[in-house]
Order: structure tokens, then C-alpha cells, then sequence
């Protein structure tokens, strides 16, 4: 079944595809750096363009999982962060909810005084 599902996943990503070798360099002066790059045409008619993929099967039949799962390593990181930063938001917000019913079930004479003031 596995094995079924893979030629599913080369078949689909072998049409329109183009497989390249992309050649560039971070600073004028160092060592070029060469990266396999796997471009694809968009379906959209008019606004459609040429645009990275990352295969979740290699050429030699191997799955490659984070490209699987994620879509790319760069996916991966993404959603690490955005995952951090849902969860710190999360927990802030327990705090402060936390910290209203500590408030609300020991209030000091100050918060008595207050609540003696407004009606």
C-alpha cells in the first residue's frame, strides 16, 4: 500500500516539474553554494508562476518525513515559532485569570475599601 502511495506522490510531482541546480553565493567573496531545487508551474491560469516544492518522496524511493509532514524545513521552524508563541499568549492569558480569582478570593482591605466606594 505504501509503495502504491509513493508512485502516487512521483507521479504527481514529476508533472510540470522541473528539477535544477541553483548555484549563489551569501557574500561577494565566498564560496558559491550549489542546492538541488525542484521548481513547479501553478495550475491558476493568469496568475499562476513557477514555485518551489519539496517532494515528500526522494528519487530513490525513500520518504523524506519533514517534507512529509511539514512541507519543508522551513515550514517546520515556522510553525515551531507560531506554536511558541500561541502557547506563551495561552499562558499569559492563565495567569491573568489565575491572578483575578486569587484577587477575588483573598481581596485585601484596599479592594474592600474600593468595592465599599463604587456602587
Amino acid at each position: 500500500m505504501l509503495e502504491k502511495l509513493k508512485q502516487v506522490f512521483l507521479d504527481r510531482i514529476e508533472i510540470d516539474a522541473v528539477k535544477s541546480e541553483m548555484t549563489y553565493r551569501l557574500k561577494k567573496d565566498s564560496k558559491p553554494i550549489t542546492e538541488t531545487v525542484y521548481m513547479k508551474r501553478s495550475k491558476m491560469p493568469l496568475i499562476g508562476d513557477w514555485a518551489r516544492i519539496y517532494p515528500p518522496v526522494n528519487e530513490d524511493g525513500s520518504w523524506n518525513i519533514t517534507n512529509l509532514i511539514f512541507g519543508g524545513k522551513k515550514n517546520a521552524l515556522r510553525l515551531i515559532i507560531l506554536g511558541a508563541i500561541i502557547a506563551m499568549a495561552l499562558y499569559g492569558f492563565y495567569q491573568v485569570t489565575s491572578s483575578c480569582a486569587y484577587m477575588a478570593a483573598n481581596p485585601c482591605e484596599f479592594c474592600k475599601n474600593l468595592v465599599n466606594i463604587i456602587p
